[in-house]
């Protein structure tokens, strides 16, 4: 592990407050949260963070907002969405060059559900293409996060949800990274651990917490089904080092290591 970093909901400013006291390398902005979006931000609390950021050591995470529908099967939606994440990539690149973690969108109750998720994939990638050679200009990086492929009972289908889906969006690309949320990789069905053995090389991150496998529920290390075992088993098998991000809701940093460093197999030699 290269880093840990800190999701707490927090403004901004607390965030890194509590991310330090805890010992986290890095903190979340969470943009979908009111008061961190891009229009809430001014040069003079820009450069107050700026002074924190330094005075505290700890680096900050632009977590883009998720409701923006990059992924849509609307051409014009898609662009607004393209035009707004445009405006978090300026805002951390005005905060020392924040990676900017991105998400597919999503589709709400389409008519024809293959065509409309097929429409919205492309319109993810062409998105992609060009934020990605946008941000560059910009010295900041773009981590595509993937989200919980819920399949019963909802209106909306998100795009960027399969195994394959991630790896057609990573391959058309260049320059996009992956930060794998490895909860979200675990509803439905999915396996996260076959995930990682095949796109081990496009993860920049990944986003730890625990759940059952029906739904995204944020538990603490070990208080779900997900295969952490193995998912460590494979981190040292392929010598990955990247950030972690800790989203576990009732866990501080130290429960969540203690866990992980505890699993059958680790060695002091071989920790996270």
């Amino acid at each position: 592990m290269a880093g840990a970093a800190q999701q707490n909901y927090l403004r901004a400013e607390q965030g890194a407050l509590e991310a330090a006291a805890q010992g986290y390398s890095h903190w979340y902005i969470d943009g979908s949260l009111p008061g961190e979006r891009p229009s809430d931000w001014t040069a003079g609390r820009i450069d107050a963070l700026l002074e924190t950021i330094q005075r505290l050591s700890v680096e900050p995470i632009y977590h883009g907002n998720f409701k923006a529908p990059l992924g849509s099967d609307v051409r014009e939606l898609g662009g607004a969405a393209l035009d707004y994440i445009k405006r978090e990539v300026d805002l951390s690149a005005s905060l020392g060059g924040a990676p900017v973690i991105v998400h597919g969108g999503g589709i709400v109750e389409p008519r024809l559900v293959i065509e409309a998720r097929r429409l919205g994939l492309t319109m993810l990638i062409d998105n992609l293409l060009e934020l990605v050679d946008y941000a560059s200009q910009r010295n900041v990086e773009i981590w595509l996060e993937n989200l919980s492929n819920y399949t019963k009972f909802h209106p909306f289908y998100y795009v960027c949800v399969t195994e394959e889906e991630y790896a057609e969006v990573l391959d058309s690309v260049p320059g996009l990274k992956f930060f794998f949320d490895v909860s979200h990789a675990h509803v439905n069905g999915g396996n996260p651990v076959e995930v990682f053995e095949r796109l081990h090389r496009h993860v920049v991150g990944m986003s730890f917490s625990d759940n059952k496998g029906e739904r995204d529920s944020h538990f603490p290390l070990g208080r779900g089904t997900l295969d952490y075992p193995g998912l460590v088993q494979a981190i040292h098998k392929h010598q990955w080092r990247g950030l972690i991000g800790f989203e576990t809701r009732g866990s501080t940093l130290s429960e969540s290591l203690a866990y992980l460093n505890n699993l059958p197999g680790q060695t002091s030699e071989g920790r996270i």
